[in-house]
Formats: structure tokens, C-alpha cells, sequence
């Protein structure tokens, strides 16, 4: 188990506080700051798990603000929900598996 720094506690307590999971937050502390940690390591950090429970007041504060921030922005903030983006990723992933019938018949 690696020891965590403060900041990087509050990196993991903000990914899942935007609704990111364990094993991408896993992902994106190996990315940021070079470090390895395990997926229940970074669950300890969510206070809506059982894992979580036992969490600082601190950091269940930054969690719930951050969320609420989160859940309050503007949808046109969210690359995703845009019509023409959605197009797009669905075009490259049917020109991706333009030889896999099965796949491509899902996409389309």
C-alpha cells in the first residue's frame, strides 16, 4: 500500500467525487503523479462505500463539494453529451470495426 501524500488523496477524493471508479483513478494517479496504488486502496476514499466509511470529516466535505459542483454544471461542459462528439466517436468506432460485422451492425 502506497503512502499518499495530501494532495494526492484529495486527486483520488475529487476522481470519485466526479463519478470516476476505482480502477480509473488508478489509472489517472499512475499518469499524474507516477504512483502505483491499488483499486481498494482509492475505494477507502469514496464515502459512499463501506470502505469509505471511516473517511476524515476534511475529506468528506471536499468529496460532497465537489460533487455537487460536479452534478450542477451545465451539460454543454460535458464533451460527451454534445450531439456532433457522440457522432464522431460513433463514426470512428464503426470505421474501426468497419471487418467485424457483428460490431459494426451493434454500433449502427
Amino acid at each position: 500500500m502506497a503512502k499518499l501524500k495530501k494532495a494526492e488523496q484529495l486527486f483520488i477524493v475529487r476522481s470519485l467525487a466526479q463519478f470516476m471508479t476505482p480502477t480509473e483513478v488508478v489509472k489517472a494517479i499512475k499518469e499524474t503523479f507516477n504512483i502505483t496504488v491499488s483499486p481498494q486502496q482509492v475505494e477507502a476514499y469514496d464515502p459512499t462505500k463501506v470502505a469509505g466509511r471511516d473517511l476524515r470529516k476534511e475529506y468528506k466535505e471536499v468529496f460532497e463539494s465537489t460533487r455537487e459542483e460536479y452534478l450542477k454544471q451545465p451539460i454543454h461542459n460535458i464533451s460527451g453529451a454534445n450531439d456532433i462528439v457522440q457522432l464522431k466517436i460513433l463514426s470512428d468506432l464503426l470505421f474501426a470495426k468497419k471487418n467485424n460485422v457483428t460490431m459494426t451492425i451493434k454500433i449502427v
